[in-house]
Formats: structure tokens, sequence, C-alpha cells
């Protein structure tokens, strides 16, 4: 007998089927009772992104490319990864960087900083300036964690004493000579422990100095956080790492060395000092530096202004507007305060000095002839006479020195006006801008450009 199911054979009398469990004589296969699995749980991984109108903060799925819609400005925003860099950052061996995290009111608030702070402003800076541009970057860079010492040789004056016996006869004395006797020492610094950074891309190396100088390796971010815009310029490598270390990271490192052995010989007088070359241990971190840059343009001239990632340093490449015409009537003022200051006479004091020297002399030579007259004959006469000069010179001393007082206060009095004058005047001129700088940031009105979102929001201004 065979199974009507899989055509097994079957043993005589068998209820089921050995080979796939069908009842015999046909049906539906035995099943095992099993026990319902309730589903389980996923968990979601989302990153950090901002808004590109408004700038808050959006969490997004890992893996999502999808269009997301602003929940506080409704901005639709495409979320891409922009592994445009990750080919440079696999080839270059990078390891973490700094993101770019600044929102468009940190950047706002940057741009109209840099325009306060500029001397000699437009009145009209505010109302005409447009921020036309920002731009992202991403530039190579260098983390060199040195630890060096360095043996060193030089000659250190010791004070020595020469005694000499000298025999007089019925003693003995000793006289002792102090002199300086140069002996050769070596020694080694301490560990000095630096940290240096130094740019991968040789344009941008005056960027990336002034904006991440002072850069605590601790905020640094993990390679697989650092995520940047899609429209993201990644600098190209042009500095390589052999080139950085032997060129610019160990002089700074030997210089340091040097600095702290003067430092610790400076209590002793010595010459010669020779290094013997630094042994240095390093560490090297590579990474991305992410930096905004911003355009400006203001009567057909553009302004840029370069910004670090988390929007906390900046500085402009080649300044901010500057009103001319109004700069060149601050200096025609100082111009002609100094003119007015060089026209006033200066008075005549010298005879009045020498004059009241002269007085002096003579008040000198009346006591001592009165004196001589009185020895002499013996009378009073020569005391009245000298007493009558001494009153006649100290009365034209006085004379002479009240004349000459009031020429100088009179002289110094002058030259105060005309200098209270023209100051008030110019201080007047660069008033007006602090007060165009404080309307603006009253109104709370955000430059026109592509920051107008930011427009009343107190920490963008």
């Amino acid at each position: 007998m065979f199974c009507s199911s899989c055509g097994g054979k079957l043993q005589e009398g068998a209820a089921f089927c050995p080979g796939c469990g069908t009842k015999s004589g046909g049906g539906a296969p035995a099943k095992a009772a099993s026990t319902p699995v309730a589903p389980q749980a996923q968990t979601v991984t989302v990153r950090d992104f901002r808004c590109n109108g408004c700038g808050s903060p959006l969490k997004i799925p890992t893996n999502s490319n999808a269009p997301v819609k602003c929940p506080s400005c409704k901005t639709e925003c495409l979320i891409d990864r922009a592994i445009k860099n990750a080919e440079i950052a696999a080839k270059e061996n990078i390891e973490s960087g700094i993101p770019l995290s600044a929102t468009p009111n940190k950047l706002h608030s940057k741009v109209v900083t840099a325009l306060s702070l500029a001397s000699d402003i437009p009145l009209d800076v505010f109302e005409k300036i447009v921020v036309i541009r920002e731009d992202h970057y991403c530039v190579p860079a260098y983390f060199f964690i040195c630890n060096a010492t360095e043996s060193f040789i030089y000659d250190v004056a010791n004070i020595r004493q020469h005694k000499t016996a000298i025999d007089s006869g019925d003693k003995t004395r000793v006289e002792k000579e102090e002199y300086e006797e140069w002996e050769n020492a070596r020694s080694s610094t301490a560990a000095v422990r630096k940290t240096i950074l130094i740019s991968g891309n040789r344009d941008l190396k005056k960027q990336i100095q002034i904006l991440y100088e002072d850069l605590d390796i601790k905020e640094l971010v993990d390679i697989e956080e650092l995520i940047y815009p899609a429209d993201v310029y990644t600098a190209k490598s042009d500095m390589p790492q052999t080139v950085a270390y032997n060129e610019i990271a160990v002089p700074l490192v030997e210089t340091e060395l040097r600095k702290k052995v003067e430092k610790s010989l400076e209590k002793q007088k010595f010459r010669g000092l020779q290094m013997a070359g630094a042994t240095i241990k390093k560490e090297t971190v590579r990474i991305f530096l992410g930096m905004y840059r911003v355009v400006l343009k203001y009567e057909d001239k553009e302004y840029t202004l370069w910004i670090s990632g988390n929007g906390s340093r900046w500085f402009c490449d080649k300044g901010m507007p500057v009103d001319i015409t109004r700069k060149k009537a601050v200096e025609r003022k100082k111009e002609s305060m100094e003119a007015e200051l060089s026209a006033v006479p200066v008075p005549k004091t010298t005879g009045l000095a020498v004059g009241r020297g002269l007085f002096a002399i003579m008040l000198f030579v009346c006591v001592v002839v009165g004196a001589i007259i009185t020895a002499v004959t013996g009378s009073e006469v020569g005391v009245i006479v000298g007493l009558m000069c001494t009153v006649l010179c100290c009365v034209g001393a006085l004379i002479c020195h009240v004349i000459r007082d009031k020429r100088i206060k009179q002289y110094s009095g002058q030259l105060f006006s005309i200098r209270s004058k023209y100051q008030k005047e110019i201080k007047d001129m660069e008033l007006e801008a602090d007060n165009v700088v404080q309307e603006f940031k009253s109104q709370k009105q955000a430059l026109r450009g592509i920051y107008e979102g930011v427009s009343g929001v107190a920490n963008a201004f």
C-alpha cells in the first residue's frame, strides 16, 4: 500500500505516512501545535540634521534620503548624506573633524558683528548690503600631538676663590680673590607636550590658522558622524603629512624646547648653548575642518567673511565696507586741529626765566655784601642795605615768575580749547556709525539676502 499524498510505501495498518505525515486514506498532514510569536520591535537609528531654511534640528533615520518637511518653517529639505568626500576621506585616512553646525541665526550674528566692528562704516551699510552666498568648505588638516625631549650642552660659570697669604712680618694675612671658571655641562629638557594643527591645503592655510588656532582635540567628531552638506567643497590635500611635520611642526617643537632650556638656565651664567637634536614622539590625527565662506555685496563690490564650523570664530578676508568720504572728513578734522594747534604762538618765557635767575644771584650777592659792610664798619648800615636789596630781589623774582606762569597757562588753555572743540566734532562723527548700529540691532530686521528668515530672532543680532 502506498501514500496517496507523497507515494511513499505504507506499512500494513499504519495510521499515518512516515514520510509526509498524511493520514492513511487521505487528508491533510498532521501539524504540531505552535505558539504565536509577537513581532519584534525594530530600533531605528537617527542622525541630526538642520533645516536649510530656519536651522531647526531634524531627526532623520540613518538610511533615509527622502525629502523631509521641517515642522517649524515647513521648508522641504532634501537629506543628502554627502558622500562626495568619502573617497578622499578614505584615501587620506581621515579619522574625525569639525562639522558645519552653525545655524543661520549664528551666521547672521557674525555678519552683523563684522560690519559693526569695522571702522568708518557707511551709514547706509545695513540698508544696502546684501548677503548673496554661503559657501561650505571641508579642509583636510593634521593634528600633531608631540611629546619631545632634547639634550643640550653649554658652558657654565662657577665662582671660585683664590687665596693668597701675605707675610707682613709680625703676622700673616690672607687675601681672597674671586674669579670665574667656565666648565662644560650637559643636561636634557623635561618633556614638552605640544599640539600643533596644520592645514593640509596650502591655499586655505591662513583661514585654518585663524579660525582653529585654539582648537581642542576633544571637540573633534568621529568620521562616522561627520556629515557635510551636499554642496560642500572638499579642498584638495596638497600639503603632504611628512612635509607638514618636518617643515612646520618640528621647528615649532624645537623652538619650544629651546625656550624651556633657556628658562631653566636663567639663574645661571652660561654661554655656548647647543641643542643636540630633539627626540619627538608624535601621534598624528588626520581630520576634516568645516568652514563657512559668507559673501556680501555692497555697491557692486563683494566682501568675504570666513566663519568656523561651529560659528564661534570669524575674520574678514579683505575688510568690510568703508565710507571713504567720512574717513577723509575725520582725517581732515584731525589735520585742521593740528594746524590750528601749531598756529598758536609759543609764549616767550626764556627772558623771564633768566631774569628770575639773575634776581636770585643778586639776592645772594646782596646778602654777602651786606655782611661784609657790617663786618668792616661795625654798624648796622650793611644789614639794612642788605635787607632792602634782598626785598627788591625777591619782588623782582616773584614778578618774573608770575608773568611767566600766566603766559604758560594762557598758552595751555588755548591748546586745550582747540583740542576740545575738534575732538568733540570727531567724536560726534564717530558716534553716527555707533547710533546706526544700535538702531539696526534694535529693529531685529535681518540683512537683505539669504538670511532674511532670521528677522525677529534675538540671538541673530
